[in-house]
């Protein structure tokens, strides 16, 4: 635009200077003509002079001898001033055929003059005086007829010059007005030329600017030239670096929203400052499952009232330390929609957004992890109980064999009545039953490692339910009215591969939970046992009967040792059973069964030879 101004300022200056030496020079030439023109009718005059002092002098002529004469100063003052006049003609400057004219003329008249001359010094010859008078009247007649030539011949070429001079002065003005008009007309076109384009350019950035403030980044500037189109350029580039800038930031804002609201742990804003200092703000989808709200429910409520009353009673002072620039962390008690109160790990810290204050806090179940040191410390106990029986098991095993010999020996040499027989046998049948009790316990406390081997899990399990059939023979598997329990045993074995595991601890583990399963049944029912593969890999083996099953919350104690719903149980025979499988890497758990009755369900890793190795 500079260019095109700088440009169009030389055309206009040169369009200028131009028109003005146009100007200049047609005024000149006008004025020469001008001054020529007049110069001409100046000629004209001194020759209708000199044809008037001719003219005179004729008239001074014919006058002579007559009443009328003028005086001989006078007529000679008349011929001087002829002479003068006709002197004066080569003043100006003529062309050659006119100064030829001219100078004829001249000697004519001095011979004009010589001849007045002598017309007015003859005296005596009244006849020769009258020749000499015609003589000179006919020369200055001549003179008459030669100036008035000349006269009417310079008039014609004056008049034609006149015109001619006239057609260029009109010619001249008519340009000049041109010129006068056109002059301005250009520097308006020029000037209108440079201000469209210039407010044509700005319109055009204007129009960029109020899109973009309405934010249509998608808006170019186009049809932009030299300076402008550098500036259009300029704001095109800003409008993407904007528009990539908004991108980043909303793909930033995307990222932390979606770290936010998929984040594992319950994150919570809370209004730090006004009217109702605790209000959540904003909640993830992780504090709305944790509480059993949606995330729009949690933003109706505060903090305290997911606080449990303990837990709210001491909120101010928290919401005091944090707003004091404290970061907290601490253990305390959420309630949940339906009022189950469980504990949570709290960590928060004061945050600013757009001059508000605001509380971040992250709270994290740590249920699991209390149930865990929980049971942590009931394993250290029981570990320490184990010890402890252990040897105490150890220390009363042999005594208690003594006595047991002692009492057969006894029973077997005295000759006893049938009723103390009786009561020996009930003493030996209970010494034999705190043997198995101390043998069942020293396996719990001190179970045996493991021997890894390859095996068929069908083969233990059918030599399991072969066993436990085989108990249904024994007369304490007979119901009050001694009749033999009838139940059938269900096999759905899938085609399984072989894996690594301790043969004998399985089996121990089968036969525990085939025998448990026949003593649940009173008179008939079904006992299933089913082997196959999940989805995770691992195998699985479950032990579902029909019998009477377990009450209320005592199936969340069913692996405890010494839990037992059997009159003369020791309840360490499932605690044995999950150290065992637990041992071979795997798991046990326990529901109720839809048909009644209980169901184990036994996981055991397929992939167990690197473990067992390892092991």
């Amino acid at each position: 635009m500079k260019r095109k101004i700088f440009i169009g300022f030389i055309v206009l200056s040169i369009c200028i200077v131009a028109g003005g030496l146009y100007i200049t020079s047609s005024i000149e030439e006008v004025i020469s003509k001008l001054e020529t023109i007049i110069t001409l009718h100046q000629v004209g005059t001194l020759r209708e002079e000199l044809l008037t002092d001719v003219k005179t002098v004729q008239q001074d002529l014919l006058l002579k001898d007559s009443p009328h004469a003028t005086t001989v100063d006078s007529f000679v003052r008349n011929g001087e001033r002829m002479v003068e006049q006709v002197d004066g003609c080569f003043d100006c400057h003529h062309a050659r055929p006119t100064e030829k004219r001219l100078e004829g003329l001249q000697h004519e008249i001095l011979i004009y003059q010589e001849a007045m001359s002598r017309v007015y010094t003859t005296r005596a010859n009244e006849e020769r005086l009258g020749r000499e008078k015609q003589v000179a009247f006919h020369i200055g007649q001549q003179i008459v007829y030669q100036i008035e030539e000349i006269i009417e011949s310079s008039s014609s070429r004056l008049a034609d010059r006149t015109q001619i001079v006239s057609d260029s002065i009109a010619e001249t003005k008519r340009l000049l007005t041109l010129l006068v008009i056109a002059g301005p007309a250009l520097a308006l076109a020029i000037g209108v030329y440079f201000v469209r384009g210039f407010t044509g350019s700005v319109e055009t950035l204007i129009t960029a600017t109020r899109k973009l403030k309405a934010g249509d980044l998608a808006h170019r500037a186009e049809g932009l030239r030299d300076e402008f189109g550098e500036l259009g350029a300029s704001f095109n580039e800003m409008a993407l670096s904007l528009n990539e800038m908004i991108r980043q930031i909303e793909e930033s804002q995307k990222r932390y929203r979606m770290l936010f609201e998929r984040a594992g742990d319950a994150i919570l804003m809370l209004e730090a400052g006004g009217e109702n200092p605790g209000r959540i703000a904003s909640a993830n989808q992780a504090a709305a499952d944790m509480h059993g709200y949606t995330t729009e429910e949690l933003t109706e409520l505060t903090i305290q009232d997911l606080d449990s009353p303990e837990a709210a009673a001491k909120s101010p002072d928290r919401i005091r330390r944090i707003l004091d620039g404290e970061w907290i962390s601490e253990e305390i008690s959420h309630r949940k929609r339906d009022g189950t109160i469980f504990p949570v790990a709290i960590s928060g810290g004061l945050v600013e957004f757009e001059d508000e204050k605001y509380i971040l806090a992250f709270c994290k179940d740590v249920t699991e992890r209390k149930q865990a040191e929980e049971a942590l410390q009931r394993a250290e106990q029981l570990m320490v109980v184990g010890e402890m029986a252990a040897g105490l098991a150890h220390e009363i095993k042999n005594p208690l064999a003594g006595i047991k010999l002692s009492i057969e020996v006894l029973s077997s040499e005295l000759e006893l009545e049938p009723e103390d027989s009786e009561v020996f046998g009930q003493i030996i049948a209970e010494i034999k039953r705190i043997e198995t009790l101390l043998r069942n316990l020293l396996s719990y406390a001190m179970p045996p490692a493991p021997q890894f081997a390859s095996l068929d899990v069908n083969r233990i399990v059918e030599a399991a339910i072969k066993t436990a059939a085989f108990s249904l023979k024994s007369p304490t598997q007979k119901t009050h009215s001694q009749e033999r329990k009838e139940i059938r045993f269900v096999r759905k074995l899938s085609d399984l591969p072989r894996i690594f595991a301790d043969p004998a601890q399985l089996q121990q583990v089968m036969l525990n939970l085939l025998i448990n399963a026949v003593h649940a049944i009173d008179r008939a029912g079904t006992i299933t046992v089913e082997t196959s593969i999940d989805g995770r890999g691992m195998m699985e083996i479950v032990v579902s009967d029909t019998g009477k099953g377990i009450e209320g919350s005592d199936i969340d104690k069913i692996f405890l040792p010494f839990f037992t719903t059997k009159p003369k149980g020791t309840g360490l025979g499932l605690s044995i059973c999950k150290r065992l499988v637990e041992q071979q890497n795997g798991h046990i758990d326990v529901v109720r069964n839809s048909e009644g009755g209980l169901m184990f369900t036994i996981r055991l890793p397929v992939e167990q030879e690197r473990e067992a190795s390892v092991g």
